[in-house]
């Protein structure tokens, strides 16, 4: 009779130690997992940001050029303000234009001197200042 106890300790114990084996490793897969999940999420708001950014950039460039180099024109165009020089247009998290208080990204278009007037554009989010996208642009 004894035999049989130890028998079926041992086999449970058996049992237990699998079970606890097992639900170490799905633990770990789900963790794995999560964490691929979280780092897509990121990788898809990047590509997403820099899209929008790429087009708000080239809409500013085409309309910059539209209007022979004029900030005035241009700021008509684009719903943005000229400060000494520069053109900035302030984005909302959804990348409609809005105000200052309400933006999460800036476009800042900075115009040169010379014939064709060059022009160079920086499109940046506010929450970290980091750059998004850049391109240089002269009129024809």
């Amino acid at each position: 009779m004894a035999k049989r106890m130890i028998r079926g300790r041992s086999a449970s114990s058996l049992f237990l130690i699998e079970l606890i084996l097992a639900i170490g490793f799905f633990a770990v897969a789900s963790a794995v997992c999560l964490q691929l999940f979280v780092r897509a999420r990121m990788v898809s708001v990047q590509s997403a940001d820099l899209s929008r950014a790429t087009l708000a950039a080239q809409s500013a460039a085409e309309a910059f050029r539209g209007c022979g180099g004029s900030l005035e024109e241009a700021s008509a165009l684009l719903g943005g303000q000229e400060e000494g020089g520069a053109l900035t247009v302030w984005y909302g998290p959804d990348w409609n234009p809005c105000g200052r208080e309400n933006a999460a990204y800036r476009l800042t278009l900075t115009r040169g001197e010379g014939r064709p007037v060059p022009a160079e554009i920086l499109v940046s989010r506010l929450e970290d200042g980091s750059s998004l996208f850049s391109l240089g642009v002269k009129t024809p």
